[in-house]
């Protein structure tokens, strides 16, 4: 009969319970008292979350077309919930971050929609203007330094809103942005620029959040920055603030001299400032880029882009079926450590740091152009419940 370990080393012990399953945590807390005890201290909460700071991978969404579905890939031994696992019938997912996916539902909702993968709670989003493309979900309270441990689970968010009006016959090319926040449940006021040309169109692609700011994705490789914070810190009468619409919403180059970057994706750089990293389709290098600014500040005003890293994949993924087959650039991990790549023989996770490969999702009968992962300090959060005397194992979907 085997023993217990000793309760000195215990802690030691389950601060390596995994972060990638949150029904770890429920199954060491019903092997006995003394596990529970230690894992319903306030204090573990904080040491786990220390020695496992950023937030790990969960799960994906993609989007079927041709099906007309959102499917939600587990990558995970363990689902958060039973709605975590399930497919999303006549919806097409356009973001997800904080806990929290973000689709457009063309079925009976017929609207934008937030989903949260942890409880299976939807919310509607009030009707947006057409000129309002590209959606991006965000934690209500990033700007202001959320650790998102807590996010999800029924947490205020924000929903920004950007987009390029384009009518050829009066050479006229805008840009929009606005937000809406479920905690006020109001609408920002409405944000618009001129563009010089018509080449500035906004690509199917989950935006970047840095700082302040969420930064969206051209066709060309531009990036729309738009700085929902500072809209939000100073509220809705901005002329009485000292602030103008070129300060919220401006326009970022990509790096000159690329006419060529192909699947572009904006991401946090290793220093926490902007980055972008870019493939071309016929190519398996992947070009990371870093935004340099001579002063403190938001990342494109005196900024220039900076080629940091060159990383060539087909040293990295296992060898294929299809040799001639090149590896598509599919997502980026919303703190920027991971990227993920999709190739002829599954979808892989590449950490930037280590430059670990995992191999996530087997075949899924051909590449997938785009990936929107769900990462989640879930794990964490399941901790806090204990320490504040709720029931771990009725939030864990498959327990």
């Amino acid at each position: 009969m085997s023993s217990s370990p000793p309760l000195t080393v215990l802690p030691a012990i389950l601060l390596r319970l995994p972060p990638d399953d949150p029904a770890g945590v429920v199954r060491a807390a019903a092997v006995c008292k003394s596990w529970l005890r230690v894992l319903a201290d306030p204090a573990f909460a904080g040491r786990y979350r220390a020695l496992h700071p950023s937030a790990p991978v969960l799960g994906f969404l993609h989007n079927q077309s041709h099906l007309h579905v959102a499917r939600f890939v587990l990558t995970s031994p363990s689902r958060p919930s039973p709605a975590a696992a399930a497919d999303h019938h006549r919806r097409h997912a356009h973001d997800c971050r904080h806990g929290r996916a973000l689709f457009f539902d063309y079925g009976s909702l017929a609207s934008f929609i937030v989903w949260d993968p942890t409880t299976g709670a939807v919310h509607k989003i009030p009707e947006v203007p057409d000129v309002l493309t590209q959606p991006a979900v965000v934690c209500a309270a990033a700007a202001a330094g959320c650790d998102h441990g807590g996010c999800g689970g029924g947490g205020h968010f924000i929903v920004a809103f950007a987009g390029v009006q384009n009518i050829p016959e009066d050479y006229y090319f805008d840009a929009h942005a606005c937000f809406w926040a479920s905690d006020t449940r109001e609408w920002s006021v409405h944000i618009n620029i001129h563009l010089d040309h018509g080449r500035y169109r906004l690509a199917d692609r989950p935006a970047a959040l840095v700082g302040d700011a969420l930064y969206f994705v051209g066709t060309s490789g531009f990036l729309l920055r738009y700085r929902y914070g500072l809209l939000r810190r100073v509220g809705r009468n901005i002329l009485a603030a000292g602030v103008r619409e070129a300060e919220v919403l401006s326009v970022i180059e990509p790096p000159q001299g690329n006419k060529r970057l192909g699947t572009v994706f904006a991401m946090a750089a290793e220093d926490g400032g902007l980055g972008l990293a870019s493939m071309s389709k016929n190519s398996s290098r992947l070009y990371l880029w870093a935004m340099e600014t001579e002063t403190a500040g938001v990342a494109g005003d005196d900024g220039r882009w900076v080629q940091s890293r060159i990383v060539d994949l087909n040293t990295l993924l296992p060898a294929g079926g299809n040799p001639g087959s090149r590896p598509c650039l599919s997502g980026v991990g919303e703190d920027g450590s991971v990227i993920f790549v999709s190739t002829d023989d599954g979808v892989f996770t590449v950490e930037l740091e280590s430059s670990n490969v995992k191999k996530v999702c087997g075949e899924m009968g051909n590449k997938v152009d785009l990936v929107l992962p769900f990462m989640s300090f879930y794990t964490h959060s399941l901790l806090l419940k204990l320490a504040s005397g709720k029931s771990a194992a009725a939030t864990v979907g498959n327990q």
